[in-house]
């Protein structure tokens, strides 16, 4: 018995000498192999990317700063504490460590005990002289087995679950700054969709005062066939605008409760929001280098997901090689329960077997032809990632020229279809000019000035659009 529990003690100490054998002195398998596909992957970049750094702790709101808006950032945090599917990103990461610990334990000996007791008659014909034809037996054992890992197989399928759990945790930092995107684009579009409402119903307000002046106008009998005309012209633009108005309530309505469930609350439609649009506080800084794109969670989620496909993969290779256990018993056994503690009752054994796999109907090279092309298809997957990544980026920072010099015509086209419709209105009241031309600058007006908050909106929306596709603030 001390024998056993000495040997036993000796195989506990190995464990961690095995285990660091099997981590590092046999590397995955193609290893090399990754680092020349991710590079070539990299070299897409017009800028050389340097190794990834870590996530940084403002990644998902460090940004808001450049709406200047205090409401728009507590709506943000709102969202990321509340929302359902920030919840289950959360739950999944969770998952994914557990995972890691249930494939790193088979790197240690597995340790087991139990109790039995059993009770046997022995056949008449059977029975020795001063046997007993009744027999007890009680044991109470202790096993030992341990897979030694001498080639890394069972290190790399742990590495490849720890690779995952750093993907399952990129894609939470990916959902992070998704949800915060979403929630700031969704608390613009219903700021966008007050201000417009407001407008439309500010146009009906003016049109019905117009219309109060027409009615005057006919009552009075002045050209009554003229003035029958106007009355019936102006009543359609108010028909319509009041239309208008109702069109943009149901828009505002629908973005309020849209926003109300990004923020994990009941679609209820009472969300005050934004009470404006709000105003950058700050231009794109020129020059930005492209490896800023390292930051994006979903890159690294891609590329960690390689990692553990070739780590895999490297696990399936080396199913091929032979196998050492090591098993070992001990306890205690006797007929009676009043022996079983007594010190001739102990028993113990040692003992170790190699197995080497030589046919399995190719069940193996099956499982390594299935573990490369998930290789490859991660590998293509990266691929696809960086250059999205890199559209994004390049499409967000062309917008944002773009929305700047519409919005800037715009806003000169609403300036002079203002005036327009002042002179057009001044020119109608001296009679010089037909309710048609009032009416025409009067929708000219209104729809510059639409169309000029709209702008506006789209470009706030896009400038949330480059922060997400860079994974970040600037």
């Amino acid at each position: 018995m001390p024998c056993f529990l000495m040997t036993m003690r000796g195989l506990l100490l190995l464990t961690p000498i095995v285990t660091l054998t099997g981590c590092g002195f046999f590397p995955p398998l193609g290893h090399q192999r990754l680092n020349r596909d991710v590079e070539q992957v990299r070299a897409i970049a017009p800028e050389k990317w340097t190794a990834l750094p870590k996530v940084a702790p403002t990644a998902a709101t460090g940004w808001l700063d450049d709406f200047n808006s205090s409401t728009l950032k507590s709506l943000v945090l709102q969202a990321i504490q509340a929302n359902p599917d920030m919840k289950a990103a959360a739950a999944r990461v969770a998952q994914s460590r557990a995972e890691t610990m249930q494939a790193g334990a088979a790197l240690f000996p597995t340790i087991t005990g139990g109790y039995s007791a059993s009770r046997q008659q022995t056949p008449s014909d059977q029975r020795f002289s001063g046997l007993n034809f009744i027999n007890n037996r009680f044991r109470m054992p202790l096993n030992v087995s341990w897979e030694i890992d001498l080639w890394g197989r069972i290190a790399d399928e742990r590495g490849a679950a720890k690779a995952n759990r750093l993907a399952a945790e990129e894609n939470y930092h990916a959902a992070r700054l998704s949800l915060a995107a979403n929630t700031v684009r969704s608390a613009i579009t219903l700021a966008e969709a007050k201000a417009l409402l407001n407008l439309a119903e500010q146009d009906v307000r003016i049109r019905r005062v117009q219309m109060g002046i027409l009615d005057k106008q006919m009552d009075r009998g002045l050209d009554p066939d003229r003035s029958a005309l106007d009355v019936s012209l102006s009543r359609a633009d108010l028909a319509r605008a009041e239309s208008t108005v109702q069109q943009r309530k149901a828009s505002a309505d629908q973005t309020r409760r849209s926003l109300e469930v990004l923020l994990g609350g009941y679609p209820a439609g009472k969300l005050t929001g934004l009470s404006s649009l709000p105003q950058l506080s700050r231009k794109i800084p020129a020059g930005l280098p492209s490896e800023l794109l390292l930051r994006r969670p979903d890159l690294r989620a891609a590329e960690r997901r390689l990692q553990a496909a070739l780590r895999s993969e490297s696990a399936a290779k080396k199913a091929f090689l032979p196998s050492i256990r090591l098993t070992g018993d001990t306890g205690r056994t006797a007929q009676d329960m009043d022996n079983l503690l007594a010190p001739d009752a102990a028993f113990w054994s040692i003992a170790s077997n190699a197995t080497q796999t030589f046919f399995q109907g190719g069940r193996l090279v099956a499982g390594v032809n299935i573990a490369r092309g998930r290789y490859e298809e991660q590998l293509q997957t990266y691929a696809s990632s960086a250059l999205t990544a890199f559209r994004e980026v390049e499409t967000a920072l062309a917008a944002e020229r773009f929305l700047t010099d519409q919005a800037a015509a715009l806003s000169r086209a609403a300036t002079e279809a203002e005036r327009s419709e002042q002179l057009a209105q001044g020119q109608y009241e001296k009679g010089l000019t037909e309710v048609l031309t009032l009416l025409d600058t009067r929708q000219r007006a209104f729809d510059a000035r639409s169309a000029l908050i709209s702008v506006q909106a789209q470009r706030l929306r896009n400038r949330a659009d480059l922060h997400l596709a860079l994974g970040g603030e600037f």
